[in-house]
């Protein structure tokens, strides 16, 4: 049995402390809500992150998803196993923009976060997508917060 330092968090912890996090938001806005996200997921963790996934889908009820899936440290390879982790259902409103803001994404790298990291990566893909910058702006109408 591996022992694991006090100061790492496991994904069930790290799970209701995003809860809390996003409970705290005093609007919904969806780049403050993939900020406190992407903070949460860069906590040191008993696991080793493994992967984030974007997913929207504007004509399947308007729901944008962020999801952050750990594999265990020693493992070389998560293929095949039960990878844990969370996820955040954001419910965007009726009327979405049809063009992203020019001015760029607002999701940043937490501080802290190492150069080259799967954080910086993602944000750098989050950049990238038009989807993500058309409703990082908006306001949400709710966000869940899942275990997986």
């Amino acid at each position: 049995m591996v022992r694991v330092p006090p100061s790492r968090f496991e994904v069930e912890a790290l799970h209701e402390r995003l809860c809390q996090r996003i409970a705290e938001l005093r609007s919904l806005v969806v780049a403050d809500v993939t900020r406190v996200f992407l903070e949460v997921s860069s906590l040191p963790c008993a696991r080793r992150l493994w992967s984030f996934e974007f997913a929207f889908d504007e004509d399947d009820g308007r729901v944008a998803r962020l999801e952050a899936r750990f594999t265990d440290r020693g493992a070389p390879d998560g293929a095949g196993e039960d990878l844990r982790g969370y996820e955040v259902q954001v419910l965007l409103p009726r009327v979405i923009p049809a063009r992203a803001p020019a001015d760029g994404v607002r999701a940043a790298v937490p501080a802290g976060a190492p150069a080259g990291s799967l954080v910086e990566r993602f944000v750098r893909a989050l950049a990238d997508l038009g989807a993500y910058r058309a409703i990082e702006a908006l306001e949400a109408r709710s966000a869940e917060v899942y275990l997986l």
